[in-house]
Formats: structure tokens, sequence, C-alpha cells
């Protein structure tokens, strides 16, 4: 009885381990825009929807490529003529391996 007891919690310590992902494993297929934003923008663009973003690094800041990206969607509630509205906040970004 103590053998099975032992099998099955070893079995659910790593069912739990291994169920563990990395936040950049949970990325999402996005593309980079700087259209249609006010003040020239840049943003990410998921399924035919555009964010502008504050947060695009300068290396992927380039119209058009698809990236890896994690973001998390936030409203800014400033009044001004480039803000306001639902904008990505991006926490990383990777390019595809081809």
């Amino acid at each position: 009885m103590r053998t099975v007891l032992f099998i099955l919690s070893l079995i659910v310590i790593q069912t739990i381990g291994c169920s563990k992902t990395k936040q950049e494993d949970n990325c999402t297929a996005v593309i980079i825009t700087n259209s249609g934003f006010p003040c020239n923008e840049w943003g990410i663009e998921v399924n035919g929807v555009k964010y502008p973003s504050a947060n695009i690094p300068a290396e992927f800041q380039q119209n058009g490529i698809t990236v890896c990206a994690v973001y998390q969607l936030y409203e800014d509630m400033r009044a001004c003529a480039c803000c306001g509205g639902t904008w990505a906040n991006i926490k990383s970004m990777k390019r595809f391996i081809r």
C-alpha cells in the first residue's frame, strides 16, 4: 500500500512540474505595424485588430513582419490626440525560427 501511494505521489509531482510553462512559450503570432495609428505610433495587429504599443523593441519596428509576442492589453485613460483607447503592453517578443 505504501509503495502504491509513493508511486502515485511521484506521478502527481512529475505532472505538476511538467505542466508549468515559461511565459515566452505562450506567445501569440502578431503583425508589427505603424499604419492606422495617430502620431506615427508602432503597434501590433492581432486577428485584424490593431493596438498601439509604446514598448516595441527597435529591432522589431519593421512594418508587416510577423513575430511571436507575449503582451497584455490595457485601457489608456489619457486624453490626448495620440493616446487613449486599448493599448498593448509588450512583455516579450521573438522572431519565428525559420
